[in-house]
């Protein structure tokens, strides 16, 4: 994928040197000719009226040549400023660009192993607790068999909004995964990080990912949690815990008794004009 704004950086960067380069320009022209006019024009008429007729209209180019600068040079600080924004705007961009997930705009994998490395060594050294939540969406291949992959792709990234509108200030969630999705959850005990899973899976519930031409698609997912101190010292050691904890909760989810005496499958709720059909995960 190529930089957006590197044709905008490099187009203010020979603007600003050609503008830097006339500021000079102006000053040495303009100092050579106002010096060379006055030597030649009004120094051998030197005690006369038309010296100082001379010296005075030499005097009003002098100006013109200094008005002339200091704009050039007015002109040159904006570039220059402008120049500096778009280096920021790029370097911006260019971070987002490898930081987060294109299709979800949450953090990619590589920078949640960097952050959960770092969150993990903030905890230890402020004696603070840290959960990691993993979550699985479920039935994720049967939508992309069943309404292709371009309604896939907008239910992921659907769950992407859903998750971050979920998050606290402090959370970072992540797609680490095709369907797979992670939040770091700094300063949050054992009993918080099983309530923030009964939360999402709450309002999960009660949330569409997909609704067009009669299809409303609502995906279910399996969510496991895990954290230091209580249960986890390591990266390596929470994130282990973390899915075997999510596995254990999907297969609670599997084992779930429906009203008719069969047993739920987690996947996903799809409705359409012949009405809802689950899809397993």
């Amino acid at each position: 994928m190529k930089a957006p704004l590197e044709a905008p950086a490099n187009s203010a960067i020979e603007e600003f040197l050609s503008q830097n380069l006339n500021v000079w320009l102006f000053r040495v022209v303009g100092g050579a000719l106002l010096i060379a006019a006055w030597v030649y024009i009004a120094l051998p008429n030197f005690g006369s009226v038309r010296f100082v007729a001379d010296s005075l209209i030499l005097v009003w180019l002098g100006a013109y040549v200094f008005v002339a600068g200091f704009n050039a040079r007015r002109r040159s600080l904006t570039l220059e400023k402008k120049l500096r924004l778009t280096l920021i705007m790029r370097n911006m961009e260019l971070e987002s660009m490898a930081t987060r997930d294109h299709l979800t705009h949450l953090f990619n994998r590589r920078h949640f192993f960097e952050r959960l490395e770092r969150e993990l060594q903030n905890a230890k050294g402020f004696q603070r607790p840290l959960s990691v939540l993993i979550i699985d969406v479920h039935g994720m291949q049967e939508i992309n068999d069943t309404h292709g992959h371009r309604v896939g792709d907008l239910v992921i990234a659907s769950f992407g909004k859903f998750l971050l509108d979920q998050a606290r200030a402090s959370d970072l969630p992540a797609r680490i995964g095709g369907d797979e999705f992670a939040v770091i959850l700094p300063d949050t005990t054992e009993q918080a990080a099983q309530a923030a899973i009964n939360r999402l899976v709450s309002a999960l519930e009660k949330t569409t990912m997909f609704e067009k031409d009669n299809v409303e698609i609502k995906p279910s997912a399996s969510i496991g949690a895990a954290g230091y101190p209580w249960n986890a010292g390591t990266e390596d050691e929470i994130l282990r815990k973390a899915w075997s904890s999510m596995e254990e909760h999907r297969r609670t989810q599997q084992s779930l008794p429906l009203t008719n005496g069969a047993s739920a499958t987690a996947g996903t709720t799809t409705v359409t004009p012949n009405g809802p059909t689950s899809s397993s995960s």
